[in-house]
């Protein structure tokens, strides 16, 4: 996966041990910035593992930088075989919000083609408010998914990555 560079702005992969610490910094930004109540302790097992979570082969994340700076990440993981899973998505709020948000998000659908990857998909639940407006305009669209740990149906916001033609004409 290249770099995506535009001035100062530019999305790499995470790679390095920075580049972890840079995304658990901002995934306890993004924790602490929605309007709920949180289970910490979980919140603080998951960033004390996060290299593990999100390192290749189960995971990847992207990191968006301004003037070398995180300023905000998009972190998936692999549900099975044909789907992959956008796990955490966070840009701080500024300006260039929604554009640089697009940006994160095509990365990351380009990654899961890439990597042939059949599915993306997000659990709409757990996304920053201010993002959730980017999935219909990137052809995300809503579908219930049997959760593996609990069986039971959750929604979330899929979008294929391959197309299927529903009916072949003769």
């Amino acid at each position: 996966m290249s770099t995506t560079v535009n001035g100062p702005w530019q999305i790499t992969p995470v790679v390095r041990d920075r580049d972890f610490l840079d995304m658990k910094e901002l995934c306890i930004e993004f924790a602490t910035a929605i309007d709920f109540e949180l289970d910490y302790q979980q919140l603080l097992r998951e960033s004390a593992s996060i290299k593990d979570i999100y390192k290749m082969p189960r995971g990847v994340g992207f990191l968006l930088k301004a003037n070398s700076q995180s300023i905000g990440f998009i972190a998936l993981r692999k549900v099975n075989y044909n789907t992959v899973q956008i796990q955490k998505f966070y840009v701080r709020p500024s300006m260039t919000f929604l554009k640089w948000g697009n940006n994160l998000l095509e990365t990351a659908v380009d990654w899961a083609m890439q990597s042939n990857y059949k599915k993306i998909w997000v659990d709409s639940a757990s996304t920053y408010p201010s993002l959730k407006k980017l999935y219909p305009d990137s052809d995300f669209r809503e579908r219930f998914v049997r959760d593996e740990t609990s069986s039971q149906l959750v929604k979330v916001l899929e979008k294929a990555l391959v197309s299927v033609p529903e009916y072949f004409q003769l």
